[in-house]
């Protein structure tokens, strides 16, 4: 009787230690396994000091809140542990960060470091009419 406790007991603490690891996304109806968040950590360490390489283009005073701030994470799965991240910071004039691509934290997995400009969205309500390129404008008097 002992020995059975004994065994239950183990095999439930085995069971649950394997299961809280491996984390999985569904994808149109098919199951891929996620990376771990300490993974996810370490990505975001690596997008850290990939960014301090492109310094001349980050203040100082942004690479701090890039060293201290949390991201924002995108994943997108393609497969197991395979697809595309995109982690970056936003700032109020510009966004830096990594993109990743292809196997997540192996030799397979390609990033590219960027740092842009965001663009000043105007609307001109001013116009009656709407301007497109090849077409006469309507004048606004005759409708």
């Amino acid at each position: 009787m002992m020995r059975t406790l004994i065994l239950m007991t183990l095999l439930t603490v085995l069971f649950l230690s394997a299961g809280c690891g491996t984390r999985y996304v569904d994808v149109r109806g098919e199951k891929f396994e996620m990376i771990s968040e300490r993974e996810e950590r370490k990505m975001v360490e690596h997008a850290r000091a990939a960014l301090k390489t492109i310094s001349k283009r980050i203040p100082p005073a942004d690479m701090k809140v890039i060293d201290t701030a949390d991201p924002e994470l995108r994943f997108i799965y393609s497969d197991h542990r395979y697809g595309r991240a995109i982690i970056r910071w936003h700032f109020p004039a510009y966004e830096a960060g990594v993109e990743y691509e292809g196997e997540f934290l192996s030799e397979h997995m390609t990033s590219t470091v960027f740092s842009k400009r965001k663009r000043a969205e105007t609307v001109d309500f001013r116009n009656r009419s709407v301007r497109r390129r090849g077409v006469p404008a309507v004048p606004s008097g005759k409708r």
